[in-house]
């Protein structure tokens, strides 16, 4: 199994980004450019160990890079593919297959605010 692609909206240091990935992946880059940020994204889905109240994100989570505005969701959606030849894996992620290429499934996380909260979230209770 491989992580074949990677997607972002709204988390932390990410507005918006779309990763394709293909072979060895390296992280390169000086403080705070989000390496952390996006290897936590990715645990959020993948890491079974991850505690709910770290899972439970919170309104200081959203993008930070412009006013604060908690109406659009933090997503992060991750692409598997190379999976088929393992049969418990395959037997795991077969609801999650997608439905332009049964090759690939796609997992995500999504954090937004509560459908019973009118207006801005005033904190994290409201998501």
């Amino acid at each position: 199994m491989r992580l074949s692609k990677l997607s972002i909206r709204n988390f932390r240091n990410f507005q918006s980004i779309d990763i394709p990935l293909s072979g060895n992946v390296v992280l390169l880059g000086q403080n705070r450019v989000g390496k952390s940020n996006l290897l936590f994204a990715i645990q959020l889905i993948l890491d079974p160990t991850l505690p709910d109240s770290a899972r439970q994100l919170k309104l200081t989570d959203f993008w930070d890079g412009g006013p604060a505005d908690f109406s659009a969701p933090i997503e992060v959606h991750l692409e598997l593919s190379d999976f088929a030849t393992d049969m418990a894996l395959t037997a795991i992620l077969t609801d999650f297959r997608a439905s332009h290429d049964p090759a690939v499934a796609q997992l995500s996380y999504v954090f937004r605010k509560k459908t019973e909260v009118t207006g801005a979230p005033q904190s994290s209770a409201d998501c």
